[in-house]
């Protein structure tokens, strides 16, 4: 076969494949797989989500919801997601073009109307964002100069975020997140002991459960003590019921293992919605950040380390390390905290827990 041949063959066989292409069709599911992304603007904040349309209507996770406060549930018998806001309550069964409505005055369910239905796709639930949106007293309206979506929820939840303090003095507090574990949590405690300086863990639940004497040892030296859920799990993702367990079986074990548990709490990730806001407020929790950000689960030197903590802090300030073992990516962390320890205290800082940082707070207000 000549050159000549080939290449006219070659022609011939992408000629034959565009044209099975226009004749056989794309799978739904494959185009699907792919969702587009837009921001819904929620209280005037824009939220990015995936969507889906569906027969005109708009599509959302049903987790979505969350963002603007409202409660979100999964009802497993019934399969069906429960929605709980603005006095409301209601459920959104899959595949149903009606919904299940409480009302409170006779504690029964009465049936309601959807305009499409919701469906499950990739183990995710999507709902219309318009009909659940006003089925709770929310006002919706879209711009299409902008083609964006603006939702006012109605929905007030206390503010929760203490991320530095307004000490007037050079107060500054060490906190540790993940641990405890058999690792790093002992080196870091040495290093404490020898410094003669407090610190707050903040502990994941099973993690005291599997390290009691860790856990122990902890507030045996007199360290501050945290809630940083049960399992880690970036609480965004988690149905409303799961969040508020994710938290108290946290209290509960803490409770168990050195006979008390803590009002503060950090969300893994510092990541949460305004519902999960509303779930601490529930319970009770501080919702506790941080102003510095070591960056140190990343593998960063030691030096690297010293090098944003001197950077970034200042009175009131909370730095955010960690103490899980995962390889040996706090090498650098635990290398740097004598040095953190050394180098605030020539600055004039004094260290504190994050409970002295916020008694401090309310007694200067």
């Amino acid at each position: 076969m000549t050159f000549k041949t080939k290449l006219q063959s070659i022609k011939l066989f992408f000629c034959i494949m565009l044209f099975l292409l226009t004749i056989i069709p794309i799978n739904v599911e494959a185009q699907e797989s792919r969702l587009p992304a837009a921001p819904i603007f929620i209280d005037d904040e824009p939220i990015q989500t995936r969507y889906m349309m569906r027969d005109g209507h708009m599509l959302v996770p049903a987790l979505f919801f969350k963002h603007t406060g409202t409660l979100v549930d999964w009802n497993d018998e019934y399969r069906s997601v429960v929605f709980q806001a603005n006095n409301r309550k209601f459920a959104v069964p899959i595949n149903k073009t009606f919904t299940d409505d409480f009302d409170r005055s006779t504690g029964t369910w009465k049936r309601g109307a959807l305009s499409t239905e919701a469906i499950e796709f990739q183990g995710e639930i999507f709902v219309p964002v318009v009909d659940v949106a006003k089925k709770l007293q929310m006002d919706v309206t879209y711009n299409s100069q902008q083609n964006r979506t603006f939702i006012t929820t109605n929905i007030s939840v206390k503010p929760n975020v203490f991320a530095k303090g307004q000490s007037t003095e050079k107060l500054v507090a060490l906190t540790f997140d993940d641990g405890p574990e058999n690792h790093y949590t002992p080196m870091i405690l040495d290093v404490l002991k020898e410094k003669g300086v407090p610190a707050t863990f903040f502990v994941v639940g099973q993690e005291v459960k599997t390290y009691p004497n860790m856990m122990r040892r902890i507030v045996n030296e007199g360290h501050g003590i945290a809630n940083h859920t049960w399992s880690h799990p970036d609480l965004r993702k988690k149905w409303s019921s799961e969040v508020r367990k994710e938290i108290e079986l946290t209290q509960q074990e803490t409770q168990i293992t050195v006979g008390r548990r803590s009002d503060l709490f950090r969300p893994p990730y510092g990541a949460y919605t305004k519902a999960d806001m509303l779930i601490m407020n529930q319970l009770g929790m501080r919702n506790i950040m941080w102003s510095v950000d070591t960056l140190d689960w990343s593998g960063l030197s030691a030096d690297q380390i010293l090098e944003i903590v001197n950077r970034d802090v200042s009175p009131g300030g909370i730095i955010l390390q960690h103490n899980f073992q995962y390889g040996r990516l706090l090498d650098g962390s635990v290398e740097a905290l004598p040095r953190i320890i050394d180098d605030l205290q020539k600055r004039g800082y004094r260290f504190v827990t994050i409970q002295t940082l916020l008694e401090k707070q309310n007694t200067e207000r």
